[in-house]
């Protein structure tokens, strides 16, 4: 049975610092900081899953979301999200929420919305139990830049795209290689024989998994200048069921082309703000049956870096090399049996030898926002002037 790739729950930077601190979002398995300083094993084991908006712009109204979950059902008499200045003045998200069952299937807060002056704030949510204990979760830092124009600066146009005249990948540009599978992005349509601009549907679909702030519209999704544009608006959207805050663009080619290793490069321009990269773009693989086919992300911005994973059914391991993220660059990546090195601008950045399975990958590229997104930048483009497969 097919199922849906979980697409970067990045368990390995978790447990490297502890708290995976993103611009949307805070993964954490540590307790609540009162039931930790408690020492009462009998309490609750109350996790944050995920807190945001990490950024936000001078002027613009916005409401927090905080997800949580406990070891076992409790109720807690209030859910809220505080927010602090430098001089530690409260300025709260309003509507704190009373009576909420926590359960290990988890639960969702959204506050009600306000403003903020263009700043950096410290941001954090709490729970408070029937006994009036309130217990503070993991803080955030919420960033508030100052207000944009109301036309944002037109993108640059990309260099010209290099012509697939042979050889093969920026690493490698040998002529053992053989061309597999290529779009340029000329013209002034997507072409729909190599490409699907939905995820399992068409117009409004999506999205990915549930860690995602966005609907997928098949309208956000254009070719000009050379390039694909695939935009991320602020524009609400309903999809599976639900409303989403944000309307994103995604493309793959699942039913018209996949591949069994081989080596995979795109040349993109990912959105960034002050040095990160902004939003939840991807440039990724995956199979028909995950986790069991696997996943390979080639480019995926996590927690305002560029970073490159390895999911299958018993590994979930990556890398986030540093460096410049602004203009453009190649994202690639070799999959050999029990194999895969990752490129950055023509560079191995990272190894995987663990778990790697060798099942049918179709491509996919998405610009999106959730939990394990950077700063949130809308409207946005991830642009990509080209993507090319080889084969040996």
């Amino acid at each position: 049975m097919r199922t849906t790739p979980r697409h970067a729950r990045p368990k390995p930077r978790s447990l490297r610092i502890g708290i995976l601190v993103t611009a949307g979002a805070v993964t954490t398995t540590a307790l609540s900081l009162a039931t930790a300083a408690s020492g009462d094993p009998s309490a609750p084991r109350v996790t944050q899953l995920g807190l945001g908006p990490g950024y936000l712009t001078a002027g613009q109204r916005a409401s927090a979301r905080l997800e949580i979950s406990a070891d076992r059902c409790v109720t807690a008499d209030r859910v809220t999200v505080a927010v602090r200045d430098d001089a530690g003045r409260n300025l709260d998200f309003p509507g704190a929420e009373s009576g909420v069952r926590l359960c290990p299937s988890g639960h969702t807060f959204t506050s009600g919305a306000r403003e903020f002056p263009a700043g950096s704030y410290t941001m954090f949510g709490s729970w408070q139990d029937t006994d009036g204990v309130w217990h503070p979760l993991p803080s955030i830092t919420l960033k508030v830049g100052a207000t944009r124009k109301t036309e944002p600066e037109p993108e640059p146009t990309p260099e010209p795209a290099r012509e697939p005249r042979g050889g093969g990948p920026s690493w490698e540009p040998s002529g053992a290689w053989k061309l597999r599978f290529s779009d340029e992005f000329e013209g002034d349509s997507l072409d729909t024989s190599k490409w699907n601009t939905g995820w399992f549907g068409t117009g409004v679909t999506g999205p990915v998994n549930s860690a995602e702030d966005a609907c997928y519209d098949a309208r956000n999704v254009g070719v000009s200048g050379g390039a694909l544009h695939l935009e991320l608006t602020g524009e609400d959207a309903s999809c599976k069921g639900k409303a989403r805050r944000h309307t994103g663009a995604h493309v793959n080619t699942m039913g018209k082309f996949s591949y069994s290793y081989g080596a995979v490069e795109y040349r993109a321009r990912v959105p960034s703000t002050d040095g990160e990269v902004a939003n939840w773009p991807a440039l990724w693989d995956t199979g028909e049956f995950w986790p069991r086919d696997g996943e390979t992300d080639t480019m995926e911005g996590l927690s305002g870096e560029v970073c490159s994973y390895w999911h299958a059914t018993d590994t979930d391991r990556g890398h986030c090399p540093s460096g410049d993220l602004t203009g453009w660059h190649t994202f690639g990546h070799r999959w050999e049996p029990g194999k895969i090195t990752w490129f950055y601008d023509g560079k191995p950045v990272h190894t995987q030898t663990s778990g790697v399975v060798g099942s049918p990958h179709y491509l996919v590229m998405q610009n999106t926002q959730g939990s394990f997104g950077g700063p949130t930048l809308v409207p946005a483009d991830l642009q990509v002037d080209w993507v090319r497969v080889w084969t040996e």
